[in-house]
């Protein structure tokens, strides 16, 4: 009798050890799925939907948006000279820095289109109309000098024509949350605030950000921006007042530092970088050069 509840404890246990070894498979499968999946979807979508506060089905509101729409200027004529191999790792290299900066801002990225980028500001998270515009415009700044820095690895690399970027921003109330079909969805932005977006993108000047009358009435007193004409646009009766973002007003009197000499190539912006790592890089370089 007592050999037999030994052998039954036995299996049991063995039965035990088994099931807790396929839940852990299962378990390592499905990390493994979501961290796949979280590569296509924006963090603050792919949160909420994991989170529970978003449901997958059709369904939209209406929200006040900060929108972002970047795409590079002239692309085909820039890129034209370059192979395929080389023009995909600069134009990776590109999208992975935009998007780093983006995410650093708490933009929710929508989509990618080729080489241009859809981001926008208040949903799912929003810190305030005002806050989300700030950030925006914060962010567009510091892509523009981020992209200065790499023009200057990519004329190292070949490149005639480094990429020039466009910005539009816009703020207004667009229809937000998931469009398509029950089988397949996609989470993004409709309306009229996005196509003004569009058309100030188009109109912007290379190497520029261009915000609307709306976004700089909630930025102006942080950003240092100069009105253009009125635009005239399709889809649009009344012209659109505009404004050239030149910066942030903190940083309105500083510089970029750019030195060059044969076998060195110093860039700072002073307006973007931290200052005091700037100082400790520049203390190591020297150590390493009286060390050599």
């Amino acid at each position: 009798m007592a050999g037999q509840v030994a052998a039954r404890e036995e299996y049991l246990d063995s039965m035990v050890k088994q099931r807790t070894e396929e839940l852990e498979t299962r378990n390592r499968s499905l990390e493994g799925l979501s961290a796949a999946l979280s590569k296509y979807l924006s963090p603050q979508v792919y949160s909420s939907i994991f989170s529970g506060h978003q449901v997958a089905e059709i369904a939209s509101k209406r929200k006040k948006l900060t929108i972002f729409l970047s795409d590079i200027a002239n692309f085909t004529a820039t890129t034209d000279k370059l192979e395929s191999e080389d023009l995909t790792a600069m134009l990776n290299r590109y999208l992975a820095e935009m998007a780093q900066i983006a995410l650093k801002h708490g933009a929710t990225i929508d989509k990618y289109v080729g080489d241009a980028v859809l981001a926008f500001f208040g949903d799912p998270e929003s810190r305030g109309v005002k806050e989300d515009a700030v950030a925006c415009v914060m962010m567009a700044v510091e892509m523009q000098a981020k992209l200065r820095q790499l023009e200057m690895e990519w004329i190292d690399t070949g490149a005639e024509r480094p990429f020039q970027v466009r910005i539009g921003i816009n703020t207004g109330f667009c229809t937000v949350g998931n469009f398509g079909s029950p089988d397949r969805m996609d989470y993004t932005i409709v309306g009229g605030a996005v196509n003004l977006t569009s058309r100030l993108e188009q109109s912007c000047e290379p190497g520029s950000i261009l915000i609307s009358h709306a976004t700089w009435s909630l930025v102006n007193d942080l950003i240092d921006a100069e009105e253009r004409p009125a635009l005239t646009v399709k889809g649009f009766d009344e012209p659109l007042r505009s404004y050239a973002v030149r910066g942030l007003k903190a940083a309105a009197s500083t510089e970029v530092i750019r030195k060059e000499l044969p076998g060195m190539q110093l860039f700072i912006d002073t307006g973007t970088a931290d200052r005091a790592e700037v100082r400790q890089t520049l203390t190591k370089v020297v150590e390493d050069l009286d060390r050599s």
